[in-house]
């Protein structure tokens, strides 16, 4: 009789623990299928959030980026340089690197998105580095020089069968020297470089 009503019992515990743990399973992929599906709430975004286009060609939104930038209030009435590299995508947004204002040995990331610049990051720095030979003054290179090596590079690929318009423009600097990217064509049949003064306008442009 007590086998018996052992018996019943682990039966009965056994069953539970399968319900329990069915019920367990179910809540868990639930929950990773509505963490796969969930979607943005909408009112999480501003108007001020939205992706623009057509950013790299327009002088008057590049030139609003720079006075916004020079307005920080640790940059007001004080030289800005670049370091390394900077990107401007055809979204409306910009990633920089600039030198301290107040310690020329240190260096901070800024990103621009959404019409507003970001508080800076620390960027880690190897002992090694020469930071004077990647630095460069914004003062020589403006932010609306960008729409002109945008319009040059792709009147350019306009030109050459199978090549594609660019919407992302970047300088890089190394060793005091200043180079404008993209600075490569490729057309369907035929492959171009295309190299532009600090201003923006074309170098040179010749077939590989």
């Amino acid at each position: 009789m007590k086998n018996t009503r052992f018996w019943m019992h682990a039966r009965y515990v056994g069953i539970c623990s399968a319900v329990l743990l069915m019920g367990a399973c179910r809540q868990v992929s639930q929950s990773i299928t509505d963490t796969f599906n969930t979607r943005p709430d909408e009112h999480l975004f501003s108007e001020a959030d939205e992706r623009i286009s057509g950013f790299v060609a327009d002088e008057a939104a590049l030139a609003r980026a720079e006075q916004q930038l020079r307005e920080l209030p640790q940059y007001r009435s004080r030289s800005i340089y670049l370091y390394a590299d900077i990107h401007f995508y055809d979204d409306g947004r910009i990633m920089a690197k600039l030198q301290h204002p107040e310690n020329p040995e240190f260096i901070d990331a800024y990103t621009y998105s959404g019409g507003k610049w970001s508080d800076p990051t620390p960027v880690q720095l190897s002992v090694r580095e020469q930071l004077q030979e990647k630095l460069v003054a914004l003062d020589s290179v403006p932010f609306r020089t960008v729409a002109t090596v945008i319009r040059n590079y792709n009147e350019k690929a306009a030109l050459i069968a199978g090549a594609d318009q660019a919407d992302h423009v970047y300088l890089i600097i190394r060793y005091g020297i200043t180079q404008w990217y993209p600075n490569q064509i490729d057309g369907s049949r035929e492959l171009w470089y295309i190299y532009f003064h600090r201003d923006g306008s074309v170098a040179s442009f010749e077939r590989s």
